[in-house]
């Protein structure tokens, strides 16, 4: 069976595979290198044409047919996406692209409706395979995936465990148990605690800046802290990190392999900062690698997945019932559980004409990836622009500029007179996205899904934060860290509440300036926050206390 060959990642070579096509534009072989060349060069309008060439010339071309599914999926044409995996299906059937096929959930949704229905149809769908006997050899690569499903509002943590319960039984291997888990390890050449934090993400990410403080300021009389790196981006803060742990490894993209190199370390604690935004950490945290696991709000859902302990939250972020919300235990710490660094700003802040942006105007800014824009989140926005005719909201663009225009149309059909209001930004480095949060009147947390960087970002430089909590976690996040420095003033109860707060702070500069200087005096407070470490040092030892791991330690 044909499939697509080598492929070129120089822009000499790229500019030769193009003249390549032109002397031979019917050889499909040709498209679908050019369509992965074009795919990792970030030109996805032209992978798509060349991949679309490819498979119309030899549609048993299954490696394009998957490449071409997948950015049509990441770009919400999901119709497109099922029928380039339907016609893989076709030359190559495998079980792991029939769960992918029946989870495939869009990064942007129409409506609540679509919500409705796209729960549904994920519910059925895990009802039906679990009945099935699945066969998913290497699940890491490119099996099924429930991470939009965070994004809907709703307690889904039936759905999560439903998945993991398939992924067992389809891989039974996913749930390997490391021998020192069975029989505790020797603690003479090392009596103190061995904690690995496990991630893809750990550089200048929202997950390495989360957990760099963390892993650098463990107590090291009691904790020896390793970094287990999963290939991904490699950059300062990555160096940083594995600087501040007493031991780096980087992971091989392997399962076996991983677990075993991972059980070979016998640690005592295995952190996972997430679960659910990579399928590859997702696949090992299947496995018995430490007697204590657990992971945290990096991503702030369940995992369903039976291995895992423990999910580490603070107390203001969870409701009284937040138990039951977790297939782990919750950990409920007494603080934020992050010790988070005070990003770098520049010397002179921006004038807003540097951005491009109105110095008149009010501007409201969401600051959060764009698909956490819930369809009910549009109703107060289009309040906010109805009650505030110098208003004008501001989004960032997100990864694929075919979610900017899905958001529009869907904001044109909600409010259609306000939505000539809303404008998308370019995404921004670092401190020119801080720059840009400073440059705003207000910052708009999504409730559904709040935002923890941005909120963090926005604070450090004084700008207010309209926030309004619900019933899950990933909705409270955001009231947490105000409570946190002790301003509580933007927090709302209601859609209407928050509205008015929203255009109080756009419209009052004697209230914004009081605000203002409240968050400024108090934001010390997210840096220097010493109890996240000594509350996680408190779950560590008692969470290995009761594992029965703590004798040595205790005794040395």
């Amino acid at each position: 069976m044909a499939q697509a060959g080598k492929v070129p990642r120089s822009e000499q070579d790229l500019q030769r595979l193009k003249q390549a096509v032109a002397k031979e534009p019917g050889n499909s072989r040709l498209h679908a290198e050019l369509g992965k060349a074009l795919s990792r060069a970030g030109d996805f309008e032209g992978a798509k044409r060349h991949y679309r060439m490819a498979v119309a010339i030899d549609p048993t071309l299954i490696d394009a047919q998957l490449d071409l599914g997948n950015i049509l999926l990441r770009d919400c044409d999901i119709g497109g996406a099922l029928a380039c995996f339907g016609m893989r299906q076709v030359f190559a059937p495998e079980d792991w692209l029939r769960l992918k096929m029946a989870l495939v959930l869009p990064p942007i949704v129409e409506s609540t409706d679509h919500i409705k229905v796209l729960r549904a149809r994920t519910e059925q769908a895990l009802r039906v395979l679990s009945k099935d006997d699945l066969r998913i050899e290497n699940p890491s690569l490119d099996g099924g995936r429930l991470f939009y499903l965070a994004y809907y509002g709703f307690n889904d943590r039936s759905h999560y465990e439903a998945l993991a319960r398939l992924y067992l039984k389809a891989n039974p291997s996913l749930g390997m148990v490391a021998p020192h888990c069975v029989h505790p390890r020797s603690r003479e050449d090392e009596p103190r605690i061995k904690v690995a934090f496990v991630s893809a993400f750990l550089f200048d990410h929202s997950i390495g800046r989360l957990n760099r403080s963390l892993i650098a300021n463990l107590d090291r009389d009691w904790f020896h802290v390793t970094v287990a790196i999963v290939p991904n981006i490699t950059d300062k803060v990555t160096k940083e990190i594995t600087e501040s742990a007493d031991r780096a490894i980087r992971v091989t993209l392997n399962l076996e392999e991983a677990r075993r190199a991972l059980a070979a370390e016998k640690f005592d604690v295995i952190v996972y900062p997430e679960i659910g935004m990579d399928p590859f950490t997702y696949c090992l945290a299947f496995a018995r690698l430490a007697p204590v696991q657990c992971t945290t709000w990096g991503h702030p859902v369940t995992t369903g997945i039976p291995t895992m302990n423990y999910f580490v939250s603070g107390a203001d972020m969870e409701p009284e019932d937040a138990d039951e919300h977790y297939s782990e235990t919750l950990i409920r710490l007494d603080t934020l559980t992050t010790q988070y660094r005070k990003p770098e700003l520049s010397e002179r802040p921006k004038a807003r004409s540097a951005f491009g942006l109105d110095e008149e105007a009010h501007y409201y800014l969401v600051a959060q990836y764009l698909f956490k824009t819930h369809p009910d989140f549009d109703l107060i926005l289009g309040e906010i622009l109805r009650r505030d005719p110098e208003g004008r909201v501001l989004l960032i663009h997100g990864a694929r500029r075919a979610w900017s225009e899905i958001l529009m149309a869907r904001f044109k059909r909600a409010m259609p007179e306000e939505a000539e209001r809303i404008q998308f930004i370019d995404r921004q480095s670092q401190k020119d996205f801080l720059a840009l949060i400073a440059a705003v009147d207000v910052s708009l947390d999504i409730p559904q899904f709040n935002g923890g960087n941005t909120t963090i970002e926005a604070l450090t430089v004084g700008t207010p934060v309209v926030t309004m909590p619900t019933a899950l976690a990933r909705g409270r996040l955001c009231s947490a860290i105000c409570k946190h420095i002790g301003v509580t003033d933007c927090i709302a109860e209601t859609p209407d509440d928050y509205v008015d707060l929203a255009i109080r702070l756009a419209t009052k500069p004697s209230f914004r300036k009081k605000i203002v200087k409240k968050i400024l005096k108090n934001n010390d407070r997210l840096f220097e926050n010493e109890k996240a470490i000594s509350e996680w040092e408190r779950f560590f030892l008692e969470a290995c206390e009761n594992k029965g791991l703590l004798v040595s330690a205790v005794q040395s």
